[in-house]
Formats: structure tokens, C-alpha cells, sequence
């Protein structure tokens, strides 16, 4: 795509490939698992997530913690690690171990209801290029989250705590379902809150079900609906599922290569404002076509 002229017109280069905003799947495996950890590494995930929290029992966390400066890189995509909370006797331990493992890119802090709950700035800024997320899993947590991004400038990752039997549910006290009424004002919360901060990494949370596939798919349908273009993942098999649904389809992309291209040739004859097979094309389609051209190429 042209870069910018004079005299005003859009241009730009293409979306780039450089951070956790373009990863669709984070896959969560326990780090004191070994065998596990190594196969979550080799497979098609954008992202893993090592984790030392839920997945982990109390008397394996000091296994899990001490694993981590020995996970090698991987060939494509994030590592991050979710560690305990700020509440627990291991988050200190956890963060301290995280920011000294050279293959972890990102800490995910739990249960996040206030800035005290997320890790400080300048513990961060020992580690140039370390990102930390914030996993909101309370109505607290979900409705203090845009004050939170405002006052945290380093939260790159907003991860929405909705699984099924999850804190969030036991919080509100709701039900679940696939159609997700229960959680809908929370995911939509999240996502207005989230989208608010074009930095953010916006990544809905697990499908617990882990042999519904079909459950999968329409969930995570839903979840794209709604604003999500990344989830959480607990098995290797729901990769696929995800990252095929929050990929633009071949109609999608085949729309928006047509609209960058008929946009940009009216802007070179000085049109900014057009009709294409009946609908109006003008300076913000644009943009959201050359996004969308620009997720494709994930």
C-alpha cells in the first residue's frame, strides 16, 4: 500500500505483525508440566500462556515458578505467564521469576480489580520490552477496568474472566450459556472499556467445554460479534476452531481489497466519498478495510 502524499490524501503502510494485538489464540498450560509445556510451545497458537495460577496445585508452585527460565523461545508467537494474585503469598515470588525468564514476553495478573492488583511501573521497567495484562474476573474488576487502563499506561492485554463455573459467574451470581445473556453487559463492558485504548490487546476468555466443538464455534462466533478477535484456549484442538473464526473470511477480505483499491483510485482523481455495489465508501470503510486486510495476513 502507497505511503502518504502532500496535500492530505490517506495513505499508509500495512498493518504490521509486531505485537499481541494480531494474536487470535492464547493457549493456557500448566508450567510444572513439562511434556505439556513442550507440546503448547510447538503448536499453532499465537500465544501461550505458562501458567503458575489456577492450573497449578498449592504444593506444585514452587515447581512451576522454578521452570520457567528454562523454557526455550519459540519459533513464532508470545509467551506469557499468568502468575498468582497480588493477594496470595506466591505473586511476588511469581513476578520476580517471570521478569528473570528470557522467553517470557508478558506477566497476565488475575483477579484485577484495582491498579495495586497490577505490577508496579518500575518493576516493569527492569525489564525493557516486558508487558503485563490485566485478567478481569469480578464485577468490580469489570467495571473499574476503563479507570484502570487510564491509569496504567503499560497494560497492554485486558483478558475477559468468563468461563463457565468461573469467579466472575460466582461473582454475579448468574447462570451460563452458549447464547451468553448471562455475561453479556460484562463482555460488552469489557469491550467498550478495552477498545477505549487502541494499545490493548483485547482477548475474551476460555470455552470450558473442551469436546464441544460446536459449542466452540458459536460461542466464539458470538465473542467476534461482539468485538474479540482473540480468546483464550485450554486444549490444542480449539485452536483451529478460534483462529478460523476470528480470521476475515475469503468474502470479507476479497470486499476490502476491492474497497482499498476503488477508494484509492478516487482520492488520486479527488474523490474521498463513493458509491461500490450500492453502498457508500468513504475515509472511514477505508480504514476498516485496510484493517481488515491487515488481519488476514495473520
Amino acid at each position: 500500500m502507497r505511503e502518504a502524499r502532500a496535500g492530505g490524501c490517506w495513505r499508509g503502510g500495512r498493518t504490521g505483525v509486531n505485537d499481541d494485538r494480531h494474536a487470535k489464540t492464547w493457549l493456557f498450560v500448566p508450567a510444572h508440566r513439562p511434556e505439556l509445556v513442550a507440546k503448547a510451545l510447538a503448536s499453532a497458537a499465537d500465544g501461550v500462556m505458562l501458567d503458575l495460577e489456577d492450573a497449578v496445585p498449592d504444593e506444585c508452585k514452587a515447581q512451576a515458578r522454578a521452570a520457567l527460565p528454562a523454557i526455550p523461545p519459540r519459533a513464532h508467537g508470545r509467551t506469557w505467564v499468568r502468575v498468582n494474585a497480588r493477594a496470595t503469598a506466591w505473586h511476588a515470588d511469581d513476578v520476580r521469576a517471570a521478569m528473570q525468564a528470557p522467553s517470557v514476553q508478558g506477566v497476565l495478573c488475575p483477579k484485577v480489580e484495582d491498579v495495586a492488583d497490577l505490577i508496579a511501573p518500575g518493576v516493569l521497567a527492569a525489564r525493557p520490552g516486558m508487558a503485563q495484562g490485566a485478567l478481569v474476573e469480578s464485577a468490580l474488576g469489570v467495571m473499574r477496568l476503563f479507570g484502570m487502563l487510564e491509569r496504567v499506561p503499560d497494560v497492554g492485554m485486558v483478558m475477559f474472566g468468563g468461563a463457565e463455573g468461573a469467579d466472575l459467574m460466582t461473582d454475579l451470581g448468574c447462570g451460563w450459556s452458549i447464547d451468553g445473556p448471562e455475561l453479556l453487559h460484562a463482555r460488552q463492558h469489557t469491550v467498550l472499556s478495552a477498545r477505549g485504548f487502541k494499545r490493548v490487546a483485547l482477548v475474551d476468555g476460555v470455552y470450558a467445554r473442551v469436546d464441544d466443538t460446536e459449542g466452540l464455534a458459536r460461542d466464539t462466533r458470538l465473542s467476534r460479534g461482539l468485538g474479540f478477535r482473540a480468546r483464550a484456549v485450554v486444549h490444542p484442538s480449539q485452536i483451529a476452531v478460534v483462529n478460523d473464526i476470528y480470521a476475515p473470511t475469503v468474502d470479507e477480505t476479497a470486499w476490502a481489497t476491492e474497497v482499498v483499491q476503488v477508494f484509492e483510485a478516487a482520492v488520486d482523481h479527488g474523490t474521498a466519498a463513493l458509491r461500490l455495489r450500492g453502498r457508500l465508501v468513504d475515509a472511514a470503510m477505508y480504514k476498516a478495510a485496510r484493517l481488515t486486510l491487515g488481519k488476514s495476513d495473520q
